[in-house]
């Protein structure tokens, strides 16, 4: 009997795989369109009793994903799934499909490919749980019924959209945490300290009208980009946080503003009025609108920045509806408002520390005005590149991304290191001189025959952009490995040393 039983379950093993099959059927149908667009949509037969998994991360079950091999210059562009609806077994709440579910997207295949190929994996539950796959091939031609399959799938589109349910207080404590640390990025830092320093000597009445309206000045400033984030998403998926800077014109107006703010530090040019209120000539009456404005440009000041934290926080709030997404930038600039709201609420605790107002304080401004300085190279340095003055080099053999890259050297077993980058990005450009154009980096690359590819969204990169969201990002720096034992592939911390690297690497 123990032998049967053995047998028995053996075959249940084997069979598992045609079980899954047969339990969720995958069809695929497409149009053809103008400028080489080609819709694709996958309808998900399910049978009766049977649940598949969202397709996102959940607290268990692995979710519904469809990963496309495309060729170098294609990509998949405005892809979404069909509404999911909350499940509970045996106590536990997630969210999937039944009976139906859809997913559909736009392929540019501007190069005249004849078709594509897309792996499809899910987990099929009811009493027990099931995974299953398949790699589907699709012809790019007109299949006859895609109008009646898509009509037919509208209302799964539509409608109520469940959400995805994460741990809600760590992603807001994420964020909080993220403007809390954006204090300290380099663009920021001596601009905010030389103001928290005047703070001592502003009177208690004044000091918490600074504190309130420059809190509402980054909030309100928050909200503003997570408005426009939304609207711009609307026409270009890829849009993610620093999406201004990869335009050279908001570039060059920021280099401006910078000048602007190192002249002032030196006492170069004196602008009477409120700090920030009255940059450029601008004129604000009295502490509240001046800390308002403060407020306001102070978000203006770190958008080149993306503090540790903050990645992930963001990323998530652009992964899901726009308008579940706005308290995370709430959070984001509440944590960036704290350090100074406080400060002037409390200034004695600045008092104790500081000594009395003198010509240290000049000395000070100096001092701080330096990394305002570098930060206007830096703006200049990107300008150029942008408008093609500057050809930034390589130190190693980085080449471009591309998801099909990675496909191709996972099949060799090759590891692979993706960097997610730009030239906008400050921390990126610390990272990659401290770490990636280190010896040690070399010495790895050599050793492990490591595939470096740099995916640069400095200006607008689809493919890049793709890639950010497959491994649920927005925003850079992101840095991907893959050993090239399996397909698993591991993140790396926002900040990068060759202690880190050694670390994830070896």
């Amino acid at each position: 009997m123990k032998l049967l039983g053995v047998i028995c379950w053996c075959l249940w093993l084997c069979c598992r795989p045609v079980l899954a099959q047969n339990v969720v059927d995958v069809k695929a149908y497409g149009q053809t369109g103008s400028n080489g667009l080609f819709e694709v949509l996958l309808a998900f037969d399910i049978q009766p009793g049977w649940h598949i998994f969202a397709p996102y991360e959940q607290m268990f079950g692995a979710p519904l994903r469809v990963e496309w091999r495309l060729p170098e210059g294609v990509a998949a562009i405005e892809e979404s799934f069909s509404h999911t609806r909350p499940f509970n077994q045996e106590g536990i709440s997630f969210d999937g499909y039944e009976s139906r579910a859809f997913y559909k997207t736009t392929l540019q295949n501007t190069q005249g490919y004849k078709n594509f190929s897309a792996d499809i994996s899910w987990q099929a539950c009811r009493d027990e749980c099931i995974p299953g796959s398949i790699t589907l091939n699709i012809p790019v031609a007109d299949t006859p019924a895609f109008q009646k399959v898509l009509q037919n799938a509208a209302p799964h589109f539509a409608g109520k959209d469940y959400l995805p349910r994460p741990n809600w207080i760590l992603i807001l404590l994420t964020a909080f945490g993220g403007g809390l640390i954006l204090n300290l990025m380099p663009c920021v830092f001596p601009i905010l300290s030389f103001k928290i320093i005047a703070l001592a000597q502003m009177q208690e009445h004044t000091r918490r009208q600074e504190a309130f309206y420059y809190t509402a000045g980054i909030v309100v400033s928050m909200t503003v980009i997570a408005a426009i984030l939304a609207f711009v998403r609307r026409f270009n998926p890829s849009a993610g946080w620093g999406f201004q800077l990869q335009s050279p014109w908001f570039v060059g107006a920021m280099l401006i503003l910078f000048i602007i703010l190192s002249l002032m530090m030196l006492e170069v040019i004196t602008i009477n009025g409120g700090f920030l209120g009255k940059l450029a000539g601008l004129k604000f009456n009295g502490p509240r609108s001046n800390a308002f404005m403060t407020g306001l440009l102070a978000v203006l000041i770190a958008s080149p920045c993306t503090a540790p934290l903050m990645g992930a926080a963001v990323g998530y709030a652009l992964m899901i509806p726009s308008y579940a997404g706005f308290p995370v930038f709430w959070a984001l600039g509440i944590g960036y408002a704290l350090p100074f709201a406080l400060l002037a609420l409390y200034p004695e605790v600045l008092r104790k520390i500081l000594p009395k107002p003198g010509i240290w304080m000049v000395r000070l401004k100096r001092i701080l005005s330096i990394p305002v300085i570098l930060t206007c190279f830096w703006l200049a340095w990107l300008l150029a590149s942008q408008i093609g003055w500057l050809d930034s080099g390589r130190n190693l053999d980085w080449k471009e991304y591309s998801a099909a890259k990675v496909e191709q050297a996972l099949a060799k077993k090759q590891p692979v290191f993706i960097d997610f980058t730009a030239k906008w990005c400050i921390t990126c450009l610390v990272n990659k001189k401290a770490a990636l154009q280190s010896e040690l980096m070399a010495e790895l690359v050599k050793a492990k025959n490591l595939l470096l590819l740099r995916a640069d969204i400095t200006t607008p990169n689809r493919e890049a952009a793709a890639g950010l969201a497959a491994y649920g990002r927005a925003g850079v720096p992101l840095y991907v490995y893959y050993d090239g034992k399996s397909d698993d592939y591991l993140i790396l911390p926002q900040i990068l040393t060759p202690g880190v690297l050694e670390e994830y690497l070896q």
